[in-house]
């Protein structure tokens, strides 16, 4: 038998996993060319392509769109990439600076985490966020 929680606990991991988020201040999302690093605490890899921000508050409470997930706030777009080049995974930092956690970024959604309608970064041009539901696994 697989180990599985209950709604109301996925509930509570989703909350306490987002609202890490706003420890320290307002929480960050960078996008990063290279493959994400074997481990969120290894060193940051890859040219930093921008960064966006999230709202004081980075996401709202669990349940939304549905049980153990969680929809991000408004983010704030890059009005000015740092860099051009593929992005292909994303950092998130915790207001204080620390390391949240890492995900990949992709064309297609049945393979990534961040789902982009073009992984080209222009330098100078906007990187926007249009939306991020966190999801507790079951």
């Amino acid at each position: 038998m697989a180990w599985r929680q209950a709604n109301a606990i996925r509930n509570i991991m989703i909350d306490a996993n987002v609202d890490a988020l706003d420890t320290g201040g307002v929480a960050t999302l960078q996008f990063r060319t290279s493959a994400q690093p074997t481990n969120p605490d290894d060193a940051p890899v890859g040219t930093l392509l921008g960064t966006c921000t999230f709202s004081a508050t980075a996401f709202g409470g669990s349940g939304t769109p549905g049980v153990g997930q969680a929809t991000a706030n408004t983010v704030t777009a890059d009005s000015s990439a740092d860099a051009s080049g593929t992005v292909a995974h994303a950092r998130l930092l915790r207001g204080n600076g620390n390391i949240h956690s890492d995900a990949n970024c992709v064309l297609s959604p049945a393979s990534g985490d961040f789902v982009f309608d073009n992984t080209s970064i222009v330098a100078g041009g906007i990187i926007a966020v249009a939306s991020i539901v966190a999801t507790q696994p079951v």
